[in-house]
């Protein structure tokens, strides 16, 4: 264990087990390097990590250069990629959250944090994504957006390691992604489209899910939802994000800034430790804090649809059970729906179905009125809550 101290934030180094070294000539990875950081300074954006057996490092590399330059090539039978992990079970147990670890005395952490910690994994369960991307309509350049991110990350190998923009891109293939938009817009359905591409299980997180009203509570849970997604390689997924990335607080006058600082720095340390990917979404993007901009991938936003988007999404909403009047105008209903998310179409249909239930047996039938009717509601409703939001309030 390190007892070295950051000079800066005075608090103790860290020991990690994932530092990773480039050697282009060689054409060699060299992963598990143990290393020193400050998770203070990660926090910040600061990279102030040191190798901790450069010169051991330094060996290597001079005896692997070695036994190359002393082996035989030619057009069939090329210098070979290679990666070395020098301490892969460590990092495996640091990437999941459980390795037992120096933390910084100031989160007040230690040993039995990590049992605590793995106490909490159950409460965060990985589900199988209910919607693929066919089910999503959305406009052209959100829908490229999301397959440009797909291609990304299924060709990481071709991109990283082939063509080596790891030279460039230290973050490797972990992935961060922001989706924002008005609520309804399919952030959250897209988030499970794209695990269902990847063939993974989703890991859906609310803030509700993680807030505490204990202080340095909401921190542990966040790193529990890390390292459950960590261990059972699930896509990440946060709801309402910008209640837990934040602008920190300058001016820390109680105990319930500093947990805000707190949960936001914890935040910062897991994502940079994440090596999967984690997809952050929030109506309220412009509250984010730099920092966590700076490590997104893409920042896709989500638009409210358009009149050919919204003639769509009546349609895909409505299930062949439902007993439908014969030739409905889907396309004055897109009319009458613009300004309507898709959260709203399907919130207007509930509401038509539901008003049609409540009537005998032999009318069960859905028909235009009733759908028409819903979703002018719907969008009254809407714009009382918005234009409350700018009303003047009295005692």
């Amino acid at each position: 264990m390190s007892a070295e101290i950051c000079p800066i934030h005075k608090v103790p180094l860290v020991l990690s087990y994932r530092g990773v070294k480039h050697i282009a000539d060689l054409n060699a990875k060299l992963e598990g390097l143990p290393m020193l950081y400050c998770p203070a300074c990660a926090a910040e954006g600061k990279d102030s990590s040191r190798e901790l057996e450069s010169a051991l490092t330094n060996a290597f590399v001079a005896g692997l250069r070695k036994m190359l330059d002393k082996a035989t090539f030619s057009a069939h039978f090329h210098r070979p990629e290679m990666t070395f992990n020098f301490n892969p079970h460590k990092a495996r147990l640091e990437q999941s959250g459980l390795a037992e670890k120096r933390t910084v005395a100031q989160n007040g952490t230690s040993q039995a944090l990590d049992e605590e910690i793995k106490k909490r994994l159950e409460n965060f369960i990985p589900q199988k994504p209910l919607y693929s991307l066919d089910r999503l309509i959305l406009d052209d350049a959100t829908r490229r957006a999301l397959q440009d991110v797909l291609t990304l990350i299924n060709q990481q190998r071709l991109i990283y390691e082939t063509w080596n923009l790891q030279s460039i891109d230290r973050t490797g293939r972990k992935v961060a992604l922001n989706f924002y938009g008005l609520p309804g817009t399919g952030k959250t359905l897209a988030a499970e489209a794209i695990a269902n591409s990847l063939g993974k299980e989703i890991l859906m997180v609310s803030y509700a899910e993680l807030e505490s009203k204990y202080v340095g509570e909401t921190p542990k849970n966040i790193k529990a939802a890390f390292a459950q997604a960590a261990r059972t390689g699930a896509v990440l997924f946060f709801d309402e994000a910008d209640s837990i990335l934040g602008k920190r607080l300058t001016q820390v006058s109680q105990s319930a800034d500093h947990s805000v600082n707190l949960t936001r720095s914890t935040t910062l340390i897991e994502l940079d430790r994440f090596n999967g990917l984690v997809i952050f979404a929030s109506n309220l993007v412009g509250n984010y804090d730099s920092a966590f901009l700076r490590r997104m991938l893409a920042h896709i936003e989500f638009r409210l649809p358009e009149k050919a988007q919204l003639k769509e999404i009546w349609r895909i909403h409505i299930p062949p059970q439902l007993p439908l009047e014969p030739n409905l105008d889907f396309e004055t209903l897109a009319e009458l729906s613009l300004g309507a998310s898709g959260g709203d179409v399907k919130n207007a249909l509930l509401f038509a179905v539901a008003t049609v239930a409540a009537r005998p047996k032999s009318e069960h039938i859905v028909r235009f009125d009733d759908l028409a009717s819903a979703m002018r509601i719907i969008l009254d409703q809407k714009r009382k809550v918005l234009d409350s939001r700018h009303s003047p309030t009295y005692p």
